[in-house]
């Protein structure tokens, strides 16, 4: 028999996920890209792992969509992830 438990904390790695929210891959346009920045590289490293995850499972449903993701850096000698939306010939 299977019981109900109450008030049992959530393993750590399900706990410590990164919400984006929305991030707008329908409206860019080939050659248009979109900056995520973070605060540290645990952080980054993290939002780096959603969005190619993010970006793959919207390209199996649009398949004329294909993105590249690359690390940068931004303002401030900061790293930020930026995604580019690429031709699927290249």
């Amino acid at each position: 028999m299977i019981r109900i438990e109450k008030n049992v904390p959530l393993p750590k790695g399900l706990s410590d996920r990164i919400d984006l929210g929305p991030i707008p891959l329908k409206e860019l346009r080939v050659g248009d890209s979109i900056s995520i920045t973070g605060s540290t590289k645990k952080e980054l490293d993290k939002k780096i792992r959603s969005v190619r995850m993010r970006c793959l499972r919207f390209s199996k449903k649009h398949p004329h969509y294909k993105f590249r993701i690359a690390f940068e850096k931004g303002t401030n000698n900061t790293q930020q992830i930026r995604v580019w939306r690429v031709s699927r010939a290249s």
